[in-house]
């Protein structure tokens, strides 16, 4: 009978020990993957001037158009890249830093997933803003 029970000992041992490890190779995987469910890219920083345009592309995808008064105007966020849910509102033709860089993964209504440019960008003297980057023409 004691023969039976040192059998099967090592054989446990072998299988926690063989658990423990699976367990520490998906945690090491996890924590590389990021796990966030994120699909964006990193900031990348930048320091370009550039200034802001209603071009055919920006009008199309919603993020310029024209105010009451007529003026035309570029739509952007205080907090993030988006191209919905904007806050702050941008002249046409303003001359602007570019900060910073994002790159989104956006879907259309089909599903088609592609990627798009957002600029951080600051107009002398005002706060930064995040726009489409289909709204920006760099120098």
């Amino acid at each position: 009978m004691n023969q039976v029970v040192s059998r099967i000992r090592p054989r446990q041992t072998r299988q926690t020990v063989l658990g423990i490890l699976l367990l520490f190779v998906l945690m090491l995987v996890a924590a590389c993957s990021g796990g966030s469910g994120d699909e964006s890219a990193p900031e990348t920083a930048v320091q370009q001037t550039g200034s802001l345009t209603c071009s055919q592309t920006c009008l199309s995808q919603g993020q310029c158009g024209a105010a009451v008064d007529g003026s035309i105007i570029i739509l952007a966020h205080s907090g993030q890249p988006t191209l919905r849910n904007h806050d702050t509102l941008l002249a046409n033709e303003a001359a602007v830093t570019i900060i910073g860089q994002q790159t989104l993964s956006i879907s259309d209504a089909a599903g088609t997933i592609s990627s798009m440019n957002f600029f951080n960008v600051q107009s002398e003297g005002g706060p930064a803003s995040w726009v489409s980057g289909s709204c920006i023409n760099t120098q």
